[in-house]
């Protein structure tokens, strides 16, 4: 016979583990998706929570007295499920940055479009670099590394006994910065090689040919040799994948880091 009494305190323990893991999904990339039901979310983080507690999870008595003392934990599972999702989807936003300096550089700035998935204004070369790494996270099964490691930080981070340090996370961000920077670079530096050397030769031309009116000409030559260049580099994004998904494994240990087991 299945016994289905519980006791409060078990259900303490379990919404501090719902609270964690809903957060996650909240933030996290591919789970996070708009186009994605809310009632599948909620669904998918109650299975997975009922199957954390159930499993994997060690239970305690949690030690507080009042209801705020309740509240403080639940702050703290929120926070750390929300940094841990922050901290995969950080990285999805180079693409975007890349993106940004293609538009720019080629001419299509101006051509922006409404994303249904991040709900953001978003340029064309953008949207193509980051649904491109959101297929090829998929396709890889990177989406099941991430829950993975979410739940293996159980084991550093057990549920009510978040000690958050705050310069751990913070030096975590600093150093994204610097790897943002130089990854966006090196994903955006054939784009930038070859509009480099494109404008030197209008420039010449501006020179020899003054009666030729360089920019009306100059602007489809740069985008039909932008586009050129975007075509001939897309056999690059399985290697641009990796450095994505490698910064990923990294923030993610770090943000771990910084919510160390009191």
């Amino acid at each position: 016979m299945i016994n289905y009494s519980f006791s409060i305190q078990d259900l303490e323990f379990y919404l501090l583990v719902v609270t964690r893991v809903s957060c996650f999904v909240f933030a996290a990339p591919f789970f996070s998706t708009q186009n994605v039901p809310r009632r599948v979310k909620v669904g998918f983080s109650l299975v997975v929570a009922f199957l954390l507690y159930r499993f994997v999870v060690p239970h305690y008595v949690l030690q507080y007295d009042t209801v705020l003392g309740y509240a403080v934990y639940v702050l703290k599972e929120a926070f750390a499920g929300v940094m841990l999702g922050f901290s995969t989807s950080l990285c999805m936003y180079i693409m975007q940055f890349v993106g940004t300096l293609s538009d720019m550089d080629i001419g299509l700035s101006m051509v922006n479009f409404f994303d249904p998935v991040t709900r953001v204004n978003t340029g064309f070369t953008g949207s193509l670099y980051q649904y491109s790494i959101l297929l090829i996270l998929c396709v890889t099964d990177m989406y099941q590394w991430i829950l993975r490691a979410f739940i293996d930080s159980y084991e550093l981070i057990p549920t009510g006994r978040i000690v958050i340090d705050f310069d751990s996370l913070f030096a975590s961000m600093a150093s994204f910065l610097t790897d943002y920077v130089v990854i966006g670079f090196r994903i955006f530096l054939p784009v930038f090689s070859v509009m480099l050397i494109l404008n030197v030769v209008l420039g010449i031309m501006a020179k020899i040919a003054p009666q030729m009116n360089m920019f009306s000409v100059g602007m489809q030559i740069k985008i039909l040799v932008g586009l050129g260049t975007l075509f001939i580099t897309i056999g690059s994004l399985p290697a641009i994948s990796d450095f994505i998904f490698s910064e990923m494994k990294v923030m993610f240990t770090d943000f771990v880091g910084g919510f160390s087991a009191g």
